[in-house]
């Protein structure tokens, strides 16, 4: 397994009692991300989800706004004129490669949203497994409005959750959405109060921590390949998952709670 990185600028992060910790930390930015915070975080989604003391990722940001999508303020005009497919592989690399290493891990993953989640920061909330919002926080894909069109999945993620008429109102549009609104679509796992937020999340949070690790893990992956896989494709996936989580101590505690009519404790394994 990698080793986690020391440190990396404009991001903090903890690995304690199942939960590994990310919070974007530039709020006097809103948060807004950088080239080394995108490659921090994928060594981070991908280190954590080969690390079997590590049974859910919370992802949040520093302050009042979760993340007001990359900092383009630090793009600098090159001095040459890049060759014809620079954009192109720069993404490969680059968010492309966050966005599909949150979407294959196991490691079940929940954003905290307060303030606003643009661009990138919408992207990051789309790609997690389940995202609790502020009511009053504000979605926004503002590709459109600023004349290029959208990159890190969510021209994808959009439709697939909220359908393609309400993707078409917040990618062709701009229409910002609001938690409350994103919450009736289908956008997001919940929406409560600001103040609920934190609250929320951290329940949730443990409640992933508590549960058969393996089994959750598997069952994300299914529901994943779902989207790609043809019904065959997927009736053998099922089998082979039933197959693993079934040989998982999880499994086993499970049945002996169930005959000594207890809760089950499980350990992640």
């Amino acid at each position: 397994m990698r080793d986690y990185p020391d440190e990396v600028e404009g991001l903090e992060f903890t690995n304690r009692e199942g939960v590994l910790s990310l919070t974007l930390d530039r709020p006097e930015r809103r948060n807004a991300v950088t080239d080394e915070m995108v490659l921090g975080l994928i060594d981070l989604v991908e280190v954590a989800g080969s690390d079997d003391s590590v049974r859910v990722l919370h992802l949040t940001g520093r302050g009042e706004h979760f993340c007001s999508g990359f900092d383009l303020s630090l793009r600098r005009e090159p001095e040459t004129k890049p060759r014809a497919g620079a954009t192109q592989r720069h993404l490969r690399w680059h968010v492309n490669r966050l966005i599909t290493s949150m979407l294959r891990t196991q490691t079940p993953i929940v954003t905290s949203v307060k303030g606003w989640a643009v661009g990138l920061g919408l992207n990051l909330a789309l790609a997690s497994d389940f995202v609790v919002a502020a009511d009053d926080c504000r979605f926004w894909a503002p590709f459109t409005s600023l004349g290029f069109t959208p990159d890190g999945g969510s021209s994808r993620l959009l439709p697939r959750l909220a359908g393609l008429a309400r993707a078409k109102e917040m990618i062709l549009l701009a229409e910002k959405v609001s938690g409350a609104q994103a919450f009736e679509w289908g956008l997001i796992h919940r929406s409560v109060p600001v103040d609920e937020v934190e609250t929320e999340a951290a329940a949730l949070v443990q409640k992933l921590v508590s549960a058969a690790t393996v089994s959750v893990g598997l069952s994300k992956m299914l529901v994943q390949r779902s989207l790609t896989s043809d019904l065959s494709q997927h009736f053998e996936q099922e089998a082979l998952a039933l197959e693993l989580s079934s040989r998982s101590d999880d499994f086993h505690e499970a049945n002996r709670a169930r005959k000594e009519k207890r809760d089950p404790d499980f350990k992640g394994t």
